[in-house]
């Protein structure tokens, strides 16, 4: 493949790579304007058949390039099976990304579909999936309120900031995410706990925990309350 190192342009790393391929899309902080040049370039193919479904992150003209590359059958599975998670970066992509190649216009359906989907949000949270967040959630809880070690304590804060903010999403129907993407969906549904959580969760690392820990309580206090004792599960 040969790409001018100068300029890394979607549409001619899509040709180049893929000549096959129905459509494509460019995804994340591209279609932004928010990447700068060291910012990987995420681009959705959509193929008739094989080498789709597969994904493949290489070096186009010293910028790295990652390809999503599916048929509409092969997204149509990885995106149920995310769902069931929650959370669906395959689905974002496809729902958010910026079309650069529609041969025959089905990528252009296959948008307008993921974006209804995306919309309409996860499924509600069943009892018992509630009950199997909150029981861990208590746990960290207390392991964070009991523990004194520094070090030790880093662990469970990290783990009460992230359980926390996951289960706020999920209860309020709303797709979670990992990393960084947890904390930006965290601040649209709810900046004020995002805001919280990231200030309580530097301050129980350097000793004070009342922040962090206030979060965790309050949010199982909004879906009734800690579980612990009671709390029964068979293989």
């Amino acid at each position: 493949m040969v790409i001018d190192p100068a300029r890394v342009l979607p549409r001619e790393v899509l040709d180049a790579r893929f000549p096959e391929a129905l459509g494509g899309m460019v995804a994340g902080s591209t279609t932004r304007w928010d990447d700068v040049p060291s910012s990987d370039l995420d681009l959705f193919v959509l193929l008739a058949g094989r080498p789709a479904p597969m994904r493949s992150t290489e070096r186009v003209g010293g910028r790295l390039v990652e390809f999503f590359v599916h048929t509409e059958e092969s997204f149509a599975g990885f995106v149920d099976r995310e769902r069931q998670l929650r959370r669906s970066p395959l689905l974002h992509m496809c729902a958010t990304g910026l079309i650069i190649r529609d041969d025959d216009g089905r990528l252009a359906r296959l948008q307008d579909s993921a974006r209804a989907r995306w919309a309409a949000g996860p499924a509600p949270l069943t009892a018992g999936e509630l009950e199997d967040r909150r029981y861990p959630l208590t746990a960290l809880l207390d392991d964070l309120a009991e523990e004194a070690h520094p070090v030790d304590r880093a662990a469970p804060a990290a783990a009460v900031f992230t359980d926390t903010g996951d289960l706020a999403l999920a209860a309020r129907g709303r797709w979670t995410g990992t990393g960084r993407w947890l904390t930006r969906r965290l601040r649209e549904a709810d900046p004020d706990l995002a805001d919280d959580l990231a200030a309580g969760l530097p301050a129980a690392v350097e000793g004070d925990a009342t922040t962090l820990l206030s979060c965790g309580r309050a949010e199982l206090d909004r879906l009734g309350g800690p579980l612990d004792s009671g709390y029964e599960r068979h293989a």
